[in-house]
């Protein structure tokens, strides 16, 4: 494993508005499946995020938190449409100032909190939360194990987990160590899984965002002013992490009230 520093790396990241050109490639990809308005650096789709209202079990007043929430699109929206307050939780304070803007925008800002932190020292109180979402982020948690430990931790008896991430057959360069199967950690941590499904066209639509990005790689450089050179490595690992994924998974679990 490459112990690379990922605080940086993310609020290096998240400096700066969100990518046109990111926008324009995931938009080509996911046409009417992407969600524009919430300047997304994840492959969710609105399904998902539909799918998610419905599964959260959330009632007005409850509280959510988002880890990893980057610009905290996904998790302002969840908030929004179930009148829910949310605790957005990263490790990059620029992404932090984005999810605060963005908050203002959904006219989210008075119940809307965003503060840094990890999956295994989110700061938060033992079982305060009636649902924890996270997006396309556990991958980065150097212990799966203990990073959902934490979740069950903050989550309320009865309350929900709701997770996209990866499982992998081969451990990819340059990351964290992976799991084949997130179930029985998610099992073993106190909740009880419920859903455990594989994503639609998750392949096919990564590989075409990250053919579009290589192809694009002058362009997305200079918005940023980053060397192209860097950036297209990047973009060729993470091309090579792709290939070490069996399955995205959408994933809901309820934190088990005996544990």
């Amino acid at each position: 494993m490459v112990d690379k520093n990922w605080t940086k790396i993310f609020t290096d990241g998240f400096r700066g508005p969100a990518s046109p050109g990111h926008h324009r490639i995931w938009a080509e990809v996911y046409g009417d499946e992407y969600p524009a308005a919430l300047d997304t650096h994840s492959y969710i789709t609105v399904s998902e995020l539909d799918r998610m209202a419905e599964d959260c079990r959330l009632s007005a007043g409850d509280r959510l938190a988002d880890i990893g929430c980057g610009r905290g699109g996904p998790g302002i929206w969840l908030a929004a449409q179930c009148d829910a307050e949310l605790i957005g939780i990263d490790i990059a304070e620029t992404a932090l100032e984005a999810a605060r803007e963005k908050a203002r925008t959904f006219g989210l800002a008075d119940r809307a909190t965003f503060r840094l932190g990890s999956f295994t020292d989110t700061n938060s109180a033992t079982g305060s939360l009636q649902a924890v979402m996270s997006i396309d982020a556990l991958l980065f948690a150097p212990d799966k194990a203990e990073a959902l430990a934490e979740l069950a931790r903050i989550t309320a008896p009865g309350g929900r987990l709701l997770l996209t991430t990866w499982d992998y057959h081969t451990q990819p360069y340059g990351r964290p160590p992976q799991l084949s199967d997130h179930r029985p950690v998610i099992e073993a941590a106190g909740f009880s899984v419920l859903t455990y499904a594989e994503t639609d066209q998750w392949r096919e639509r990564q590989y075409r965002t990250n053919v579009l990005m290589i192809e694009s790689v002058e362009e997305l450089a200079a918005e940023d002013g980053r060397d192209p050179a860097e950036l297209l490595a990047g973009l060729k690992e993470m091309q090579a992490t792709n290939d070490c994924m069996s399955r995205r998974v959408y994933a809901v679990a309820e934190r088990r009230k005996d544990s």
